[in-house]
């Protein structure tokens, strides 16, 4: 880090002083204004005047532009990713070709950017194109794309905002949401909000609470089909997705996977039934387990909800209190229903199934058209809805495209030079005794022999062996070919085939040189982190093409270990189970991997009982029951928040309590575990208290051998399950 040119002086001239005085009186007549300019509540002025300058903008006739982000201007989180639409319509004769750059962050006084993303198009004549292109959002500056013609003359420039927080969104996919206008702005009331804070998570007690905002997706002009996000990371800033089922069943493949990816990843997902065989159809039944009945209307249907009032004194409450509503009216109540299947049981919304570490409802009503859309006992049921969905996500470590929290001691376990501190120390030796032996003992030597002189032909052939030795060693403990070291951690529901995956892809070369880095699959995002060793760490050229996204051209240092984080999907083989009852529980592995470290949490009714055990490790296709493991205290560290509908009893991870047993089972597992807890934007609820859930980690890594060229010699994989779940 260069030293600050402000680094203060005591021997100032008068010049100076006077200088300084008049300085300091100019800041303090313009500070107010700057302040102003600068605030959060105004985040969108300096782009608003840079997106004004349309001096280079050369527009071309027949050609038409619109751009936004996917989810509306509040989507685009700071610090995480959000997706960018952009569609081109071509009026002209001719193919209109091009390229479209976004930015995560473009200064408005210089060119300086961050992270971009690339695009190429080609639009036939009378043809309309839509490009989707992920963007890592800037803490500091706004985002912003730039449109450029084949001749790369800019046609086009645009500047966002970025997300605000305190708002919970649900995305309600219609053309026109008509339930925005009865939500927009009343408080959800969680106990854990994931959207305080800059997304962080808020487990202060009496904290900010978020309130609701409705947004909707834009539609294709040839399909009439909604423009969803292609990739996960397109949702990270959204707690809860609406739609209905005609609409649901024929999402495009990538489409329906980064929906499914959501869900599966804490997610909420809320679909309205309007065609009965959508009731049989393969998206729901995967969603759901099995096919889904219809049933009139329960009592868990028909059951009473609570929502807090907003109290002027809590920040985050807003000032809007939805009215109580205890029957659902006539109107409504004929149209009620209630439904089961598979994993679905009834719920307070229709029928309620997990899908990984998040929900799908299957609506017992239209919250999109009357009646129950202006009713007040729907209207309570959604923001409920909603509330549940936030607590949900206290239960997950990694939302892809989230934003991360320190990752140094990640980057220790995929720094090869952390495992070579011996070379540092032995070369000191050397260099000590080089210093003694070179100096006055060559000399004393030789001047006791009568020919001091000859001290002098020896200096340097002395010299030159200490050289090469240090070199040698350097050598050896570094080598002299590139490597790359993976550590990833999978989350995932009982019994799933696969789960969200945060993966970082450590990569160590000898000389410098530039290389490109695709990710694992097309619905994957990916960036370097910045460790504290780069300063150019969020300088990413991101390439997006119909294989995925790659970074472009990264430049790798000799002997710097430079870090990049993938948000994707994580196979699990045919799943782990967790099957059984609270009183005796069994884990079955069927991974396909030896499963090592294993700690297991048991669900229980009083937050003191609580239990925990630990096994060494558990082969692929064999079963350990919890009565066979050994029990340790105090892995599960509770903790206690508390919100505006009250307690919420949460659990840390306290890996220090295991640190042996981890590292018996397996060597540096204990370390691995812990930069994953220090990776946290926030505290996370490892925990919860109603499922069991289970921490481990493969034996033999995910089995790949190079990554981008270099060869992987560290490849740890670490897995958290959560729920019942699996074949017994």
């Amino acid at each position: 880090m260069k030293a600050s040119a402000l680094t203060p002086s005591f021997r100032r001239s008068r010049g100076h002083r006077v200088g300084l005085t008049l300085g300091v009186l100019v800041a303090l007549l313009l500070g107010p204004i700057v302040a102003e300019l600068v605030s959060p509540a105004s985040p969108s002025l300096f782009a608003v005047a840079w997106a004004d300058d349309d001096d280079d903008v050369e527009k071309p006739e027949n050609v038409e532009i619109l751009a936004s982000p996917i989810f509306g201007p509040q989507s685009l989180p700071g610090g995480g990713w959000g997706e960018i639409l952009v569609r081109i319509t071509n009026d002209g004769k001719k193919p209109y070709k091009g390229r479209v750059v976004a930015y995560g962050g473009l200064s408005p006084w210089s060119e300086d950017e961050e992270a971009t993303a690339h695009a190429t198009f080609s639009a036939a004549s009378g043809a309309t194109v839509s490009l989707r292109l992920p963007v890592r959002v800037s803490d500091i500056n706004d985002p912003a794309i730039r449109v450029y013609d084949e001749d790369d003359k800019k046609i086009h420039q645009q500047a966002f905002v970025r997300a605000v927080d305190n708002r919970t969104i649900l995305v309600d996919v219609a053309k026109t949401s008509a339930l925005g206008s009865a939500l927009r702005d009343t408080p959800v009331g969680a106990r854990f909000d994931p959207f305080t804070g800059a997304m962080h998570g808020s487990w202060t007690a009496g904290s900010a609470n978020s309130t609701v905002d409705v947004v909707s997706p834009a539609y294709d002009v040839v399909t009439g089909d909604p423009l969803l996000p292609r990739r996960a990371a397109g949702y990270a800033r959204v707690s809860a997705v609406m739609m209905r089922s005609e609409e649901l069943v024929r999402l495009p493949p990538l489409e329906m996977e980064a929906l499914a990816t959501f869900v599966a990843s804490g997610g909420t997902l809320g679909v309205i039934i309007t065609r009965p065989e959508d009731l049989r159809a393969p998206v729901l039944v995967s969603l759901c387990g099995n096919a889904i009945r219809e049933l009139d209307a329960t009592k868990a249907t028909r059951g009473p909800v609570v929502v807090p009032v907003p109290n002027s004194g809590s920040p985050g409450m807003g000032g809007r209190t939805l009215p109580p509503a205890r029957a659902p009216g006539p109107e409504v109540d004929e149209k009620l229903e209630s439904y089961e299947g598979g994993n679905l049981t009834p719920s307070l919304y229709g029928g309620s199934a997990p899908y990984g570490l998040g929900e799908v409802h299957i609506l017992g009503f239209d919250p999109q058209t009357k009646p129950a859309v202006d009713s007040a006992w729907v209207h309570l049921r959604m923001v409920d809805l909603l509330r549940r969905a936030n607590e949900r996500m206290s239960g997950v470590l990694f939302r892809p495209g989230s934003p991360h929290g320190y990752v140094s001691e990640v980057r220790q376990q995929l720094d090869p030079n952390e495992s070579s501190r011996w070379s540092i120390l032995l070369s000191a030796m050397l260099l000590l005794a080089y210093a003694m032996l070179a100096g006055p003992g060559n000399f004393a030597f030789w001047r006791k022999k009568g020919q001091p002189l000859r001290a002098l032909i020896w200096l340097p052939v002395m010299s030159l062996t200490a050289f090469a030795s240090i070199v040698v060693i350097g050598v050896v403990a570094k080598g002299c070919s590139g490597r790359a070291r993976h550590l990833t951690v999978i989350e995932a529901g009982a019994g799933m085939d696969s789960g969200t995956a945060r993966r970082w892809r450590g990569f160590f070369v000898p000389s410098a040189q530039e290389m490109d880095i695709h990710t694992g699959s097309a619905s994957s995002i990916l960036g370097t982190e910045q460790t504290g060793g780069r300063d150019d760490a969020l300088l990413d050229a991101i390439q997006v093409d119909r294989e995925g996204l790659h970074l472009q051209a990264v430049q790798l240092r000799p002997w710097e270990t430079l870090v990049v984080r993938e948000d994707g999907l994580g196979q699990l083989g045919e799943g782990i189970a967790i099957v059984g009852d609270t009183e005796e529980v069994e884990v079955i592995n069927r991974s396909g991997h030896t499963l090592v470290g294993l700690v297991l949490f048991l669900p229980f009714d009083d937050p003191s009982n609580a239990e925990t055990f630990f096994l060494d490790r558990l082969e692929d296709g064999q079963t350990a029951k919890s009565d066979d493991m050994k029990q340790v205290k105090r892995v599960a560290e509770a903790f206690t928040t508390s919100g505006p509908l009250g307690l919420l009893d949460a659990f840390d991870f306290n890996v220090a309590r295991v640190h042996d047993r981890l590292d018996d089972a397996s060597p540096g597992l204990h370390g691995a575990w812990n930069a994953v807890l220090t990776a946290l934007p926030s505290r996370r609820n490892w925990f919860p208290v109603d499922v069991p859930v289970l921490l481990a980690a493969y034996e033999d890594g995910e089995g790949k051998d190079s990554d981008s060229g270099l060869s992987i010699d560290q490849d740890r994989v670490l897995v958290r399950v959560v729920g019942w779940g699996g074949e017994p």
